[in-house]
């Protein structure tokens, strides 16, 4: 019987949702004070006392079938409704993972640019994150080459290495038909966030050919690259 109860309970928790994502709590006295587009993650050591909460969301991603673009797709949902409501910037409040899916909670603000910039500062320099795959379904372990060192990523993994000023990090995947980046250390340089993908075979540029590739990376935007740091897991 405690077993029947459990189980009801997960389904309602993910029938709930798996909806298009929640307002859970909403500041009614919030005023919007202008058209947002922005959604930025807020620098947890960030004093947000002087600043309004414009609300709660929750919402909940698969962990399999849907590829890395599911994550995604809640992020940018997220951010959609967020946008809606006057918000321009979030924290993550909650992170529960199952084996098949990603619940989350976030409370979202509206920032001015001063606030933006005091957000910016705050954030470490010169750091370089990389993210493995994140679809329980593919279970693709990943190799990379990191400033000269194979590592092994597994399912929602990523890890993080500290540049110098002056210096290159060195992110390689899929040996000569894979792909390389080199990302140069500077001054105040914000950290960069690079997601990772397996081979690929696809159609080439004319006639019946096809390209091949071993290995692929794509950069992502800090706000999208925070968010990925808060539910995968740091090797």
């Amino acid at each position: 019987m405690k077993n029947i109860l459990i189980l009801t309970s997960i389904f309602f928790c993910i029938s709930s949702y798996a909806q298009e994502v929640q307002i859970i709590e909403k500041n009614d006295n919030f005023t919007q004070k202008e058209k947002v587009m922005k959604f930025e993650f807020i620098n947890e050591n960030f004093d947000l006392i002087k600043h309004e909460k414009v609300a709660v969301l929750k919402g909940y991603s698969k962990c399999s079938g849907a590829g890395n673009n599911s994550l995604r797709r809640l992020f940018d949902k997220f951010k959609k409704m967020s946008n809606k409501l006057g918000a321009n910037s979030y924290i993550i409040d909650i992170v529960e993972r199952t084996p098949d899916a990603i619940f989350m909670q976030i409370s979202v603000y509206y920032f001015d640019n001063t606030a933006f910039e005091e957000n910016l500062k705050m954030f470490p320099k010169n750091i370089v994150y990389v993210f493995g795959d994140f679809d329980i379904k593919r279970g693709k372990t990943l190799k990379l080459n990191l400033n000269g060192e194979n590592i092994e990523l597994a399912n929602f993994q990523y890890i993080e290495t500290q540049n110098r000023v002056g210096k290159y990090v060195t992110v390689s995947i899929g040996g000569f038909l894979g792909a390389k980046v080199e990302i140069f250390g500077r001054e105040e340089r914000l950290p960069e966030y690079l997601l990772l993908g397996g081979a690929r075979v696809g159609p080439g540029n004319s006639g019946q050919s096809i390209s091949v590739s071993t290995g692929q990376i794509y950069p992502l935007q800090m706000n999208f690259g925070q968010f990925l740091i808060n539910v995968l897991t740091k090797k």
